[in-house]
């Protein structure tokens, strides 16, 4: 992935430097805003396009199909990939040349049903999979959508998630795996292709995906989607662009430093003190290194870290005593935002969220949606979120492709705001810090933490880990953030700090404990607090036997000079990165890091697609939550991590997280050539680090 402004601009690492390098740079050096081709043929065109209106060629693999729409005055011409895959976007192109030689010789027709044959399939889908008591429902998960089967008056139906019918309760989940073994499979009844077609089949739909292409044969089923007319490559260059750089530029420069000045004036001045300091260290840090010398040894067979003295020294470290609580590691968007969406629209009081990023996408929205509808219920719903990541993350269109008729809201906070009683408020971004936690807490004791953000990367494009914790730590994370939320105000520290000294309400201290619940130890990166970064360094020095990290943000020295270290005794030392970095600054770097790990016997596996994930191994001590393994996480930003060592729950993670991405990753023993720009990256890198 090239050095490209496009690749900067991407959600994940939104930087407040990086976001005011890049606005800067763009408002005085790239006036003109670049747009994708547009496609030929419109959503729209193609949901009222007659079925006799279109042909599609199969090539001889079943990996690409060619398209013609026969339009007034016009054709339209596109391709698209059939291979594995959730929702695939259309190819459009200005004639039949490349779908030709796409799908090559021998290609064979395949025959294009309409929105009233899908609609027939949909229902004896829909007949199959809905319970028979209209109190219950079937979750699919699919198509980019998530939808519940389910009977009213006796009839079966499809309802959107966030429709969900008071009372309907989920007794059964489908991935898509599950959904496509359920449309080919003959048991309980076969489901029929309208005409009678046992082999290949498009279908028009109406609707969102516009095409869904079935090969029972194959058992193969891919959505299809008309791209948007207009896809930005620059937020700038248009009204509506400037607009967004003004809003950046107000929020970093009045919100973040003038404002926060006069609210936070005690906790901006410590942030701003604690990044300069941390810059000053990391140039330092070069003359402080040392690296071991020789052969890289054998795995070492010593035991484990002694799991009491561990628990002792973190005690030392920790910023405050361990809680209890259960843990359940939900991998994955299929796996969190439904629970996520059905437990705010089950919640009976209170709905709160800090994010480092709220979208404007057409699933970011559809969750606003939700939460404005159960602030209107009563609800209290508190959302707070990184202004500047958001406004930055609007700019950056998502992987997977959404409505083409979706217009997003031009400002989500105004959205959320906008005829509801929804509290909003905007962490700063001080001294180029971040609030990069990433926290949900359902009626104060149902809690979520870990590294996903609402929109569409997160629920369908990127692979990412979030933590449902029950029990008294859900009161902690409660009162984090309480604390955020006051300080967020016009009160400020002083409201943060009566927050802080505030007793914890009767109902709040009756959370009880939960059967198999386990001890956790909260983690924090602040400016008066480095336990994150602390403990993690020590667990690796502690380590004997294995230290598995995955992370596509692996840049801080002092973490990467222990993981050598503990190589050279002996430790099993392993990295999950992403194949797909989504910032490609990010990006080279791995690259040009991946050759000094490798030297030092350190195993790198390339993870396909992006990997959002931030989680390590060490012996039996595991450390989940929002912190990457770069400076910003761990010297200076805001966040919010847990540790934890109870045997049945790290292997849970161990077996769950670590082993199923092994399994599907590449190990990368012979890295490619580094590119110019990578030499230029991986110089960078010794200058830092000195002997690194």
């Amino acid at each position: 992935m090239g050095l490209s402004l496009k690749n900067i601009l991407k959600p994940a690492l939104l930087r407040p430097a990086a976001i005011l390098t890049v606005l800067l740079t763009a408002a005085f050096l790239l006036p003109a805003c670049r747009t994708a081709s547009s496609p030929s043929v419109s959503s729209t065109e193609v949901r009222k396009t007659k079925s006799k209106a279109v042909t599609a060629r199969l090539s001889r693999d079943g990996q690409r199909l060619a398209l013609r729409f026969r339009l007034k005055g016009r054709d339209a011409f596109a391709l698209a990939e059939t291979g594995a895959g959730s929702i695939r976007a259309l190819t459009f192109y200005p004639d039949a040349s490349k779908l030709n030689r796409a799908v090559g010789k021998g290609a064979r027709s395949v025959p294009v049903l309409g929105s009233t044959a899908w609609q027939s399939l949909r229902l004896a889908l829909a007949e199959r999979l809905a319970p028979v008591s209209e109190r219950e429902g079937t979750l699919l998960l699919g198509g980019g959508n998530e939808l519940i089967a389910h009977r009213r008056g006796g009839q079966a139906k499809f309802t959107d998630l966030t429709q969900r019918p008071r009372g309907l309760r989920i007794t059964r989940r489908l991935t898509e795996a599950q959904l496509r073994a359920e449309v080919f499979q003959d048991r309980g009844g076969r489901i029929d292709i309208p005409g009678g077609i046992s082999g290949p089949v498009l279908f028009l739909t109406g609707r969102f995906p516009e095409l869904v292409f079935l090969d029972r044969p194959a058992q193969n089923m891919v959505f299809l989607s008309v791209p948007s007319n207009e896809a930005p490559v620059l937020p700038i260059g248009d009204l509506k662009a400037g607009r967004n750089m003004a809003r950046q530029l107000k929020s970093f420069i009045w919100r973040s430093h003038v404002l926060a000045a006069l609210r936070n004036p005690f906790s901006s001045s410590a942030r701003m003190a604690v990044s300069a300091s941390s810059m000053v260290s990391a140039a330092l840090h070069r003359f402080l290194v040392s690296l071991p010398a020789g052969p890289v040894p054998p795995l070492s067979h010593e035991p484990e870290m002694d799991p009491g003295e561990w628990r002792r020294t973190l005690t030392g470290i920790a910023d405050c005593p361990p809680s209890k609580a259960t843990l359940r590691f939900r991998i994955g968007g299929d796996a969190f935002f439904p629970d996520f969406v059905q437990a705010v629209q089950e919640a009976k009081r209170a709905v709160d969220l800090q994010m480092f990023i709220f979208d404007t996408d057409d699933y970011a929205v559809g969750i606003a949606d939700l939460l404005r509808r159960r602030a209107a219920d009563g609800v209290r719903v508190r959302v707070m979120l990184d202004e500047s990541a958001s406004l930055t993350a609007a700019a950056a269109p998502p992987n997977s492709p959404m409505p083409a008729d979706f217009v997003p809201p031009s400002d989500i906070q105004r959205y959320l705001r906008q005829d509801s009683p929804l509290q909003l408020r905007t962490t700063s971004v001080s001294g180029f810090t971040a609030s990069h936690t990433k926290i949900i807490i359902i009626d104060n004791k149902l809690a979520w933490l870990g590294g996903m953000n609402i929109g569409r990367e997160y629920r369908y494009d990127w692979h990412d880990l979030m933590v449902e914790v029950r029990g008294p730590l859900a009161r902690r994370i409660e009162k984090d953030f309480a604390v955020s939320w006051a300080r967020a105000g016009w009160g400020g520290d002083i409201a943060a700090l009566r927050q802080q000294l505030a007793r914890i309400t009767a109902e709040a201290e009756a959370i009880p404990v939960p059967p198999g619940a386990i001890d956790v130890q909260p983690l924090y990166t602040s400016a008066r607090q480095s336990s994150i970064a602390r403990s993690q360094l020590e667990a690796i020095r502690r380590s004997r036997r294995a230290v598995w990290v995955q992370n596509a943000y692996l840049s801080d020295h002092a973490y990467i000079l222990e993981l050598i270290r503990a190589r050279h005794r002996g430790v099993d030392v392993r990295i999950v990165m992403p194949a797909d970095n989504d910032n490609g600054i990010m990006a080279a770097n791995n690259r040009a890091l991946v050759p000094l790990l490798r030297a030092h016997g350190i195993r790198i596996f390339l993870l396909p697609g992006m990997s959002h994930v931030k989680a390590a191994l060490y012996d039996g001590w595991a450390c989940v939550g929002s912190a990457n393994f770069d400076r910003l996480s761990l010297r200076v930003n805001n966040e919010f991590s847990i540790g934890f060592d109870d045997p049945i729950t790290v292997d849970r993670l161990r077996k769950d997280l670590f082993a199923k991405d092994f399994a599907r990753s590449r190990e990368l023993k012979d890295p490619k050539p580094l590119t110019p720009a990578d030499e230029i990256m991986a110089g960078f890198i010794r200058s830092l680090a000195g002997q690194l």
